[in-house]
């Protein structure tokens, strides 16, 4: 399975809201091809997330799926949310779309 990774951090406290979030978050396709874990690294009072994106679903449906998830975090409102490592899937599927018009 070859997957892209994003990484977002929220506070150290707010493992409950993020819990909720991951349980929360049903792509409308490919139900299995996303997960969400802690990551091994996190800086002092934030955890990391790292998510990972099966491209086993096609380059154009993961691209989609990791912009999905990275606009999904932005609108979750999670405590001190911040996308560390990811921005290029909203940059890669807004050029996808800009192909497809």
């Amino acid at each position: 399975m070859a997957a892209g990774l994003l990484v977002f951090e929220a506070d150290g406290e707010a493992a409950g809201a993020v819990d909720a979030f991951i349980a929360g978050f049903r792509p409308n396709h490919d139900p299995g091809a996303c997960r969400i874990e802690p990551s091994s690294k996190s800086p002092t009072g934030y955890r990391w997330y790292d998510g990972y994106v099966d491209f086993g679903i096609g380059e154009r449906r993961a691209i989609h799926l990791a912009s999905s998830l990275v606009d999904a975090l932005e609108r979750a409102e999670l405590p001190c949310y911040r996308l560390v490592a990811g921005k290029e899937w909203l940059d890669l599927a807004a050029s996808q779309r800009s192909l497809e018009t």
